[in-house]
């Protein structure tokens, strides 16, 4: 495996970079830690930890609850809705065009909200932030020709744990470079997740400031990897 090549492949498209996808990754888990702290116990992208609030909310009558965590679900929903208009209805646009304004969408949304969080007495970070994972993750959903999420871990978990039997069990070289790919996302998801605890510990509201940098940084990254291989697929 060359590590330098894998990190950074110019026989790949800038979305399926393993860097740009570790910068993603991050986000992600920060995201979950973030809105978990700050917006009582919600999560920004495990929907399905969600669901089983509202299950258990719905059993013991506690219906406010049951809102509490449905309009967060219902917006991570709408915003895969967008993400497939974004993706139909600006079919002619470059791919390299077509991340810009993923990742401009998610800046700004997240510049809005840092500024003023509370419109009309409701708390809107849980909704515009899963509204923004679920573009994410619909979005971007490969890296290095293989299939991965960059907002939860269940997947990739699963897949990690099957090249790790295949290369270790069954001798199959090939799987070392997937058995390390997501090694190696998982660790950055689990940090993105201590970096959200902590910065939401340590800043409270204003920790959202730390996702638009790292989105930030993923928008050069992608400026200097289309000059640099300049190749219609990027």
């Amino acid at each position: 495996m060359n590590l330098r090549e894998t990190l950074m492949n110019r026989n790949l498209p800038v979305h399926e970079q393993l860097m740009f996808c570790l910068l993603l990754t991050a986000v992600g888990g920060f995201f979950d830690a973030y809105t978990f702290v700050n917006c009582g116990g919600i999560f920004a992208n495990a929907q399905t930890g969600n669901l089983i609030f509202v299950g258990i909310d719905l059993i013991e009558g506690n219906f406010s609850e049951v809102l509490h965590y449905s309009i967060p679900i219902l917006s991570f929903v709408i915003g895969v809705l967008v993400s497939k208009v974004i993706e139909t209805k600006y079919k002619e646009l470059s791919i390299f065009k077509h991340i810009y304004m993923l990742l401009l969408t998610q800046i700004v949304a997240l510049i809005i909200i840092s500024i003023k969080h509370e419109y009309f007495g409701v708390d809107v970070r849980p909704i515009v932030i899963s509204f923004i994972c679920a573009i994410q993750f619909d979005g971007f959903r490969k890296v290095n020709n293989l299939v991965f999420a960059s907002v939860f871990c269940t997947g990739n978990l699963r897949s990690m744990s099957e090249h790790l039997y295949k290369y270790i069990v069954l001798k199959k070289k090939e799987s070392k470079t997937p058995l390390f790919i997501y090694s190696i996302l998982i660790t950055v998801f689990l940090s993105g997740v201590i970096l959200g605890a902590a910065m939401s510990k340590y800043l409270l509201h204003k920790a959202i400031i730390v996702p638009i940098f790292i989105i930030g940084i993923n928008l050069i990254f992608v400026t200097v990897i289309y000059n640099k291989f300049r190749k219609k697929r990027i």
